[in-house]
């Protein structure tokens, strides 16, 4: 069996993956996730909210494994604590000692969520036996990181947290957690039936990602990982996309009529984000407003209109919830999977197959020395500072005059 590896190098191989049935299947997938939410089930869940209180309602056994292993991934925070920090605006070292323990366990993991598929044990069992298996307890020790189907499920947990030599994170990291996901419903680790109820679908979006969140954002805020290809106040937020767009689906599910009967109104219109109240409320409960609370929590002290503009713009423009989730699919199909230098980072393997030949057969090595700085230890010839206007022309050290001085 191939080891799973890169296929994206070139513009050309960019254009075999736009025109592939895999990136096709992915976005299938995003849209199915994001449709389980917006269109639950007759008489499931009325008020369609997430209840943290109980996050393994409605979890097959593999995904309550799932979830209990990223839950004991905080933890590993809490082993690794970030030093020296004040040295760096981004990217803390220590994040390194996180992501090399992800790599070694990461195999015991993905053998415990396998081992659930083909049980019938409680939820919260399941969730102990995930959080044994990322801890270094249980079934640790007895499964092998070689076994090759291991490798064609866990090289997408490696990839879901940020990248160890850049100490970045971004919306490439995320689609490699939704690879993953794709991945483990494809073996069946979301039931029998492919494609999955929408009632598992739906738990699973809403519990496994909104776990996954409180995962990153502690790396983010810890480890002050760099965004990957961040827009700035230009973009939605700094690291992430689809929890938009599957936030949006399930207040699109809430609909007016729900809405009244259970007293919620106010969460029917986007200009709900601007009310500081319904976000301290609701926001546990629902996905977009959780990331809305987030990104101010984050940037107290400066108004949402001049720290996110782009999702200030959407709560004042856009009349439904319906409106904002079909934008956001479009703006993750766009923005994500149709750009070369956040895709390019996606590994190919038997159950995301790599439908093409890709333009570079073997990985570049990275520079064996680098400076301190990071970059190439590249030397460059020698050249001439040039002289500032009226400046003597025997001083060496002379400095250059700015463009845009008088």
């Amino acid at each position: 069996m191939e080891a799973p590896r890169r296929g994206i190098y070139s513009d050309v191989d960019m254009k075999h993956f736009m025109e592939s049935s895999t990136k096709k299947e992915l976005l299938s997938f995003v849209e199915a996730m994001g449709k389980s939410c917006a269109f639950p089930e007759v008489g499931e869940n009325d008020s369609v909210g997430f209840d943290p209180g109980h996050p393994l309602e409605g979890l097959p056994p593999s995904m309550a494994c799932l979830h209990g292993a990223l839950r004991q991934m905080i933890c590993w925070v809490d082993d690794f604590p970030a030093v020296n920090q004040d040295l760096a605006r981004f990217g803390n070292p220590a994040f390194r000692q996180w992501h090399s323990r992800l790599l070694s366990r990461s195999s015991s993991i993905v053998t415990a969520i396998l081992r659930c598929r083909d049980t019938d044990i409680s939820s919260s069992e399941a969730s102990q036996r995930g959080w044994d298996a990322a801890a270094g307890g249980g079934e640790a020790e007895t499964s092998t990181s070689d076994d090759p189907g291991i490798q064609q499920v866990s090289c997408y947990l490696h990839d879901s947290f940020g990248h160890a030599t850049r100490l970045d994170y971004g919306t490439g990291h995320e689609s490699s957690f939704l690879v993953f996901l794709l991945v483990l419903s494809k073996v069946k680790c979301l039931g029998p039936d492919v494609p999955p109820p929408l009632s598992t679908l739906r738990a699973t979006t809403l519990s496994i990602f909104n776990q996954y969140l409180q995962v990153t954002r502690r790396l983010q805020t810890d480890y002050r990982l760099e965004p990957a290809g961040s827009h700035g106040v230009w973009g939605l937020d700094d690291y992430h996309c689809l929890p938009f767009y599957f936030g949006a689906c399930q207040l699109q599910a809430l609909g007016r009529t729900r809405a009244n009967a259970l007293g919620l109104d106010a969460l029917t219109h986007p200009k709900a984000v601007n009310d500081a109240d319904i976000l301290k409320d609701y926001g546990d409960m629902y996905l977009y407003l959780s990331c809305i609370r987030y990104i101010r929590q984050l940037k107290q002290g400066v108004p949402f209109f001049e720290s996110s503009p782009m999702l200030y713009d959407i709560s004042q423009t856009m009349p439904t919830w319906d409106k904002v989730a079909r934008g956001m699919l479009r703006l993750y199909q766009g923005e994500v999977l149709d750009k070369r230098q956040v895709v390019q980072h996606l590994v190919f393997s038997k159950l995301f197959p790599m439908t093409w030949q890709p333009s570079q057969l073997t990985e570049r090595q990275a520079p064996s020395e680098v400076f301190r700085s990071g970059l190439p230890n590249i030397h460059l010839p020698h050249t001439r500072v040039p002289r500032a206007p009226g400046g003597a022309d025997d001083d060496p050290m002379a400095p250059t005059r700015a463009p845009w001085a008088k």
